[in-house]
């Protein structure tokens, strides 16, 4: 169905990218020969730049093609732009031999977000630059229309393959090249200016910091998904000790996304959150928890407090990391409750910090949508009553009120659905965790 949804989503940028065209080839100026001869010099740019993208994750690459593409864009500012865009990511992609499906989208969605910027800048009172220096306001806001609109395009197609949340994806994309956007839009003009004042020679020069340009992205790129993948890695290396929990720290993460997004925290907060829920269990690793992990059956008091210790044990794990010193309040007070039963340090209230209190509703909800060996698992009906049951007393009574929400709850429900489809629970394993008996059952998760 997802794959289906792609191919009408990739047919559709297609047809905008072709309508968009052919009105900015009907309305828009006509190029110049000098305007075509720019065109062609920025294509073998476009050209490299494309060829020389990298991978941003499994399903998306990066590139500083939209340097050459908007220079060219100020200097011709008409169909020779989406010409120079068109020939330049249709070229890089039979270079890159990619799935037609794939070049299809690529080669659309790039043109769609030129032809676009283009028209918006001509809107705004945009000119060639060849005739004089264009309104910096038509400028600045054609180079956003393009970052935007492309951004939009990948993150609705991505989303739909992976069933992840359009706006969400948009936003940590937008957020995570915001940096190297801002520093381009100088460079963007420089490099068109060069061409226009001293001719294709000199701006060629300009390759070498383009180049670097692109090697800064692909560093950053590359060190952070090394971050991630090495944060997975450890995570999934925890709950091997138990094949029952396996994914159980994924899909707290993607309940704790959904929970902060519904609590107003803004994207920033949430993304450390979502780190947070990956990491609460990481106290679980010492060897110790090990054989307590496996045992079948209810725990004894001693275990249980062993069990306890976990949290206070991934913290200080945690804190070993200097870019997670802010991650550790959230590791530490995760199984704190509103009402001051918790632990480690029974905190109640607003002590507990928000980002724990959005953990600890994402770790029950886990635990009462997945089955047990002891029982199935919980229908949404119950696991939104208890939730309900248990505001103000275990769990923030603000942060249930808004996910509790028909609208809210059917974005949580549609979460539960896809973060167990993608992180399935191991359906042959024995383990019980249980649960101390002075403790409500539902909602409580080690």
């Amino acid at each position: 169905m997802s794959q289906t949804r792609v191919v009408r989503i990739v047919e559709t940028v297609a047809v905008g990218a072709a309508l968009a065209s052919a009105a900015l080839l009907a309305y828009g100026p006509i190029p110049t020969s000098e305007q075509w001869k720019a065109a062609a010099f920025f294509t073998g740019f476009g050209l490299l730049a494309s060829a020389l993208g990298y991978k941003t994750s499994k399903a998306t690459a990066g590139s500083i093609g939209f340097l050459p593409f908007l220079s060219i864009a100020v200097i011709s500012p008409n169909f020779a732009a989406v010409v120079t865009v068109f020939a330049s990511i249709l070229g890089a992609e039979l270079l890159a031999r990619r799935e037609p499906i794939k070049t299809l989208f690529n080669v659309s969605q790039f043109v769609f977000a030129e032809a676009f910027a283009v028209a918006t800048y001509l809107t705004l009172g945009g000119g060639s630059l060849l005739d004089g220096t264009p309104p910096a306001v038509a400028f600045l806001a054609m180079v956003a229309v393009f970052l935007v609109v492309n951004k939009l395009a990948v993150s609705t197609v991505v989303s739909v393959a992976s069933g992840r949340d359009t706006k969400s994806h948009w936003i940590s994309s937008m957020r995570l090249s915001a940096t190297y956007d801002l520093l381009a839009f100088p460079l963007i003009f420089f490099f068109a200016f060069i061409y226009v004042r001293f001719g294709p020679e000199l701006s060629a020069a300009l390759a070498l910091p383009m180049l670097g340009m692109r090697q800064l992205y692909k560093t950053n790129v590359a060190l952070q998904k090394i971050n991630e993948e090495l944060l997975q890695l450890m995570v999934a290396a925890i709950e091997a000790r138990d094949p029952y929990t396996s994914g159980h720290s994924q899909r707290v993460a993607r309940y704790a996304r959904a929970i902060a997004k519904a609590a107003g925290l803004g994207s920033r907060l949430t993304e450390r959150v979502m780190t947070a829920a990956l990491l609460h269990d990481v106290g679980k690793i010492y060897e110790e928890f090990a054989p307590i992990l496996r045992k079948p059956g209810r725990l004894t008091d001693a275990e249980y407090e062993t069990m306890k210790s976990h949290a206070s044990r991934g913290s200080a794990l945690v804190c070993k990391v200097s870019h997670f010193e802010d991650l550790v309040p959230m590791v530490q007070y995760h199984h704190e409750a509103w009402d001051g039963r918790g632990y480690p340090d029974g905190a109640q209230g607003e002590d507990i910090p928000i980002g724990a209190r959005v953990i600890a509703l994402a770790d029950t909800i886990d635990a009462m949508s997945t089955s047990r060996p002891y029982r199935p698992a919980l229908s949404e009906e119950v696991v939104r009553a208890e939730i309900r049951r248990e505001s103000g007393r275990q769990f923030d009574p603000k942060i249930c009120a808004a996910i509790l929400t028909d609208e809210v709850w059917t974005e949580i429900r549609r979460e539960i659905v896809l973060a167990i489809a993608e992180h399935p629970v191991s359906p042959d394993s024995s383990t019980v965790l249980a649960l101390a008996s002075d403790l409500p059952v539902m909602a409580q998760s080690n």
